[in-house]
């Protein structure tokens, strides 16, 4: 285990020199709100998949809580068939305007897998899959300035877990000016159980360099700050170097340019990222939706430490990502942005996760 106590307050002192914060920012240490957070959606709304009424009450939970720091947020609701029965979900979707007609989107799914015929996860605390990242998005929420330059958007998306339905509703009904006008979707997903921090772009940027340029951003950032973090090797050829996968990324990808956030290793197993880690008290190196292992006793039984580790490198690294970004906006990639996709539904997905829903 590092000696993380002494790496933060020396990162403290590295990020006031390397960007301005606002005060009311310094007031809490970075990852403080996101692990408060991720102990509230493990303890209290456990067993959140789509449809059921712990759904709803975190939906209402996160509705308050950003509207606590300072947004008006709405819900973006949709119909869905899956499992032989019509569900309903809703997209939570809170803004702070800016003045350069350019938008951020900071997104996360807040749901929960479902159970199976095989596995009951009524009780399933989702403590990394996702309420890491629903918990760096509320603390980056909470940080952001009372005013921005490029409008910033933070999305919490419902029915994640059954084929990323919510962020697929929410990028389908993006019109082209806010396709054209949009500088970068980052996704957090599973940020905590992992031997490693990544950052990826999205996969149309195996084939086009201009679209890592957001990933490169982060690492730099990431590196700056002391922190230990990569992209995708690319030691499996069915996932390109540098690219990620997976998760609501996927709905954003072929429409404007995507930076991905995940804890996990693409050094072992598959050599896909699924088996998360080489930690031998980890029941086959990954604990995705598994009841027995994907919550706060387990997790910080076994890497005591690492939930608030992570919480505060993602948070500072992508709290300075977004000041960095305000502050001079990367060249947007011609070949990607304001072109619309036919069929999103369509689009070809490259599984991992959805494995351990069988």
């Amino acid at each position: 285990m590092r000696k993380i106590f002494t790496k933060w307050m020396l990162i403290a002192i590295a990020h006031q020199a390397f960007i301005s914060v606002p005060v009311s920012a310094v007031e809490l240490g970075f990852g403080e709100t996101a692990a408060r957070e991720i102990e509230y959606l493990s303890q209290n709304l456990a067993g959140r998949s789509v449809g059921t009424q712990k759904e709803q009450e975190t939906v209402d939970y996160l509705t308050g809580q950003l509207n606590s720091f300072g947004y008006q947020p709405s819900l973006q609701t949709f119909s869905f068939e899956f499992g032989g029965q019509t569900l309903t979900s809703s997209n939570i979707i809170a803004e702070r305007k800016g003045t350069s007609g350019k938008q951020i989107i900071i997104g996360a799914h807040y749901d929960t897998a479902p159970s199976s015929a095989t596995l009951d996860r009524s009780t399933l605390q989702g403590t990394n899959d996702n309420a890491s990242g629903v918990g760096v998005l509320l603390e980056l929420a909470q940080r952001l300035e009372a005013e921005t330059n490029n409008t910033v958007k933070f999305v919490l998306f419902g029915a994640e877990e059954v084929g990323l339905v919510g962020s697929e509703y929410y990028a389908s009904n993006m019109s082209e000016a806010e396709i054209a006008n949009t500088l970068v979707m980052v996704n957090m997903d599973s940020l905590v159980v992992g031997d490693k921090m990544y950052f990826h772009a999205g996969l149309p940027a195996a084939t086009d360099p201009a679209l890592g340029q957001y990933r490169d951003l982060a690492l730099d950032i990431a590196q700056k700050y002391g922190i230990s973090a990569e992209t995708n090797p690319g030691l499996n050829p069915e996932y390109p170097k540098g690219t990620g996968c997976c998760s609501d990324l996927e709905s954003f990808e072929n429409l404007v340019p995507v930076l991905a956030t995940e804890a996990t290793n693409w050094d072992i197993g598959d050599l896909d990222g699924y088996t998360q880690t080489s930690n031998p008290n980890v029941p086959g190196g990954a604990t995705w939706h598994d009841p027995a292992t994907d919550n706060l006793e387990f997790i910080n039984g076994v890497f005591p430490g690492l939930i608030e580790e992570r919480t505060h490198d993602y948070t500072l690294v992508l709290d300075t990502f977004i000041d960095r970004v305000e502050a001079k906006p990367i060249p947007e990639p011609s070949s990607i942005v304001g072109t619309a996709i036919v069929g999103i539904g369509l689009l070809v997905r490259r599984s991992r996760k959805r494995k351990s829903l069988l």
